[in-house]
């Protein structure tokens, strides 16, 4: 059934939003077959030419008999109101239909064998109202218009997965480019695609660096990027015609400098999927890592080669490894390399581990190997296995050839097993042990590390593989923070002053922090040794820092309220007088922060003009408001009314779920889930992990309202993420209560984000209990 062709016709009814359609799907010498084909109606079968013998029991279509050419399905279906499948996607004034395939949601569209290596071709021929745009994966090779309706056919597309066929249907706007001589489109609706120039030139940029970095031209005639007005994910990398939500794809002059950074390292992503994901496919879920570890990994390469000024790498390490060692500090955590066992347990595991941790093992790999080894293993497993499918075995099978280095022993452990160890380094700075790192509780493992440590001025390499060991003697481990792994040293000042860059300066108090929480450092002397980055002048551990500080406040705002508002007026007063994108970007996060705890400095944002401010503090603005503003709700919600993007719509909802006024804070969770509100955008309840003073509110918001939140986002991920978020903060001074409603609440789709975030709750619940006992005594 791999090489099978699927011929698809759609007449779709853009007003009633059904649609009716007849597939014809080449594939011979079969004894049956069996597709998936959830919610549709089927209307009739044929195998080869005859009326057969089938079963529908509204998941699975069953098709017995013998086949020996082709297998004929006439069906029909409705568009979907949720956000997975072919899905209407509302907008003021207006709508698209627009798929969302992954995992598995090709089933809701068409029969189909809706597994990843099922590869095949898809034609599609597709019956719109005349007056509407229709784009797929290939270009079209023809449209016929008769009367109000017209016919659009495509080219044939290579042999690709089902979780990558698109098809967009609507009023699109467009503007393009060409590169290489094909065409490159930005589409978006209500002209909002004008706005996407920034993402022309990064797409064209970042194909230039993937087609030499790779080796392989891009596969396909054309590309789309397309912005949809609703999405529950950021972007999703469909062959050819990629995906984004709005925020994700367009950004202007009028943009924050953070914002241009996520819209270009979200394209850079998608389009290497093209490459990983695409063109070389997993074979199944268990090895989802294979195609978004990559993605991310590379994402930050094609970033750094355009805009080496950002020192992308930074944002690699505070976004993607610092989470994923969160994440990874937990007993319910996961390896990289998952046993799926349950559609279910699919669409949970597109998470930091999957993401941040498989990227960041694949920076300690590269860094192990050499970045020229590491890239010509990556050419020969791409060559090898394009219009195909492949296993982590693979992988590590092409490194190996291409560096003569034992990848498949030093991988297994990284990617099969759980967690990350902890290097304890003794007193003498030579004999080292490791163990599994846990915040909470003890286990024993090891893992095969890749150290890298300095030794006077030299930077020396060894793979530790056992539990203990010696070294020659260390000022500090995990040069240039690149392992993946942490330090528990038995003097902290050396490595504090030994080191030698931003990266180790992070790696030091990120490890540090770890300590603290995990209870093996107090708070007096966390908060002592980092009184030297007060004054540092790196972006990357100063936001390390922040972050830190925040999340401390966020748990028990009364620990370290003076700590924290000094380390921000002091840093903000050196990054103000620095003129450069990233200290926008560092001085936009520190305002924002700065206001959670600094009544003055808070009041003063709160009188400034939302729309005239300059676009890396509109959120500190927006914040401001939700805090000291006298009619919070009201003030913001007029202003979230008039704005004009969904950049300036999704900073005004996080403020507005910050709300400390009580009333206000309820009417601005009310609107969360109203139609003012795009589904998309009911994640920003992510932001309240800072509303400290309302968490009983927003767990009854969540408790109330938890049954239409796992409607609208079935299928799509967003629920476990959530809950892993927001949880560990609104249930803590109600651990049993939370733990008693998920009890009784059996939740399949969201079990792994449920097991993380109380899991998180205990440990911040400790967390607190310590820092109350330490501030105390202060």
């Amino acid at each position: 059934m791999s090489d099978a062709r699927y011929l698809v016709e759609l007449r779709i009814d853009y007003e009633s939003e059904k649609y009716i359609g007849k597939e014809v799907i080449e594939t011979g010498g079969l004894d049956g077959l069996e597709l998936d084909a959830v919610g549709m109606k089927i209307e009739s079968v044929m195998v080869d030419g005859r009326q057969a013998n089938y079963v529908h029991d509204g998941k699975k279509l069953y098709i017995t008999g013998k086949i020996e050419n082709n297998v004929e399905v006439n069906f029909s279906n409705s568009v979907s109101s949720n956000l997975m499948g072919f899905y209407v996607a509302r907008y003021n004034g207006g709508k698209v239909f627009t798929t969302h395939f992954e995992p598995n949601g090709a089933r809701y569209f068409i029969p189909c064998v809706d597994k990843p290596a099922y590869k095949a071709r898809y034609k599609l021929i597709v019956y719109v109202d005349a007056d509407l745009e229709v784009i797929s994966n290939m270009p079209q090779i023809g449209s016929e218009r008769n009367g109000k309706v017209k016919m659009v056919e495509f080219m044939e597309t290579p042999a690709m997965s089902s979780y990558l066929l698109y098809l967009g249907v609507g009023p699109f706007d467009f503007i393009a480019d060409r590169f290489d001589g094909r065409e490159l489109y930005v589409a978006a609706y209500s002209n909002r695609s004008r706005r996407g120039k920034l993402a022309l030139e990064v797409a064209i940029n970042a194909i230039g660096f993937y087609e030499h970095y790779f080796g392989i031209k891009f596969a396909l005639p054309k590309m789309h990027l397309i912005a949809v007005p609703e999405f529950a994910m950021g972007a999703m990398e469909n062959w050819g015609a990629i995906t984004f939500r709005e925020t994700a794809l367009l950004a202007d002059e009028s943009s924050a400098e953070l914002t241009k950074r996520s819209v270009a390292v979200t394209i850079a992503h998608e389009l290497a999927h093209q490459w990983f994901g695409d063109l070389v496919t997993m074979k199944w879920w268990d090895d989802l890592w294979l195609n978004e570890s990559f993605a991310t990994f590379m994402s930050y390469k094609a970033i750094e080669s355009m805009h080496p000024e950002w020192d992308h790498w930074n944002d690699f390490v505070l976004s993607e490894t610092s989470p994923a060692l969160l994440m990874d500090s937990i007993s319910s955590t996961h390896p990289i390399h998952v046993d799926v066992k349950s559609e279910d347990d699919i669409e949970q595991i597109f998470d930091d581990i999957s993401y941040g941790k498989g990227a960041s093992v694949l920076r300690m790999l590269e860094s192990y190997m050499g970045s020229e080894r590491f890239m010509q293993g990556i050419r020969s497993y791409l060559k090898k296995y394009s219009f195909s499918n492949a296993t982590m075995q693979d992988l590590w099978m092409s490194l190996e050839e291409s560096s003569g280095l034992p990848i498949s022993r030093i991988m297994k452990e990284w990617v099969t097993l759980p967690g990350h160890p902890v290097i304890y380094i003794e007193e003498d700075k030579q004999r080292l042990s490791q163990k599994r790192f846990l915040f909470k509780g003890s286990e024993n493992g090891v893992w095969p590390v890749p150290l890298t440590y300095y030794h006077g001025d030299i930077t020396e390499s060894e793979l530790l593989e056992t539990e203990f060991g010696s070294i020659k003697r260390a000022t500090k481990l995990n040069a240039n923070g690149s392992g993946f792994y942490r330090v528990q040293y038995w003097d902290w000042n050396e490595p504090l002053l030994k080191s030698k860059n931003a990266f180790d300066r992070w790696n030091v108090v990120s490890d540090l922090y770890a300590m603290l929480i995990s209870g093996n450092l107090e708070l007096s002397k966390y908060l002592d040794l980092i009184n030297g980055y007060y004054d540092d002048s790196g972006y990357l551990p100063v936001w390390e820092v922040s972050t830190q500080l925040t999340q401390i406040l966020s748990i028990d705002p009364s620990a370290i309220s003076s700590q924290f508002i000094e380390f921000h007026r002091r840093q903000l007063n050196q990054w103000r007088q620095r003129d450069s994108p990233t200290a926008k970007v560092l001085v936009g996060t520190l305002s924002r922060r700065l206001v959670l705890a600094y009544d003055l400095y808070g009041k003063s944002y709160a009188k400034y003009d939302f729309f005239a401010t300059e676009p890396d503090l509109k959120s500190t603005v927006a914040l401001a408001k939700a805090i000291y503003s006298g009619n919070p709700f009201d003030e913001l919600h007029q202003i979230y009314t008039i704005a004009k993007n969904d950049e300036d719509r999704s900073r005004i909802i996080a403020g507005m779920v910050n709300i400390r006024e009580r009333e206000g804070l309820k009417e601005a969770l009310k609107m969360l889930l109203s139609d003012k509100v795009k589904k998309q955008d009911i994640r920003a309840i992510t932001a309240s992990t800072t509303n400290y003073h309302n968490r009983d509110i927003i767990w009854s918001w969540l408790t109330e309202n938890y049954g239409t939140l796992r409607k609208i986002y079935s299928g799509s991920g967003v629920l476990p993420r959530i809950i892993s978020y927001i949880v560990p903060y609104i249930g803590l001074g109600r651990e049993a209560e939370v733990m008693n409603f998920f009890k009784s609440n059996p939740t399949p789709e969201a079990s792994m984000g449920i097991s993380v975030g109380i899991e998180l709750m205990e440990i911040y619940s400790g967390l607190s209990r310590r820092l109350r006992s330490s501030s105390a005594s202060l």
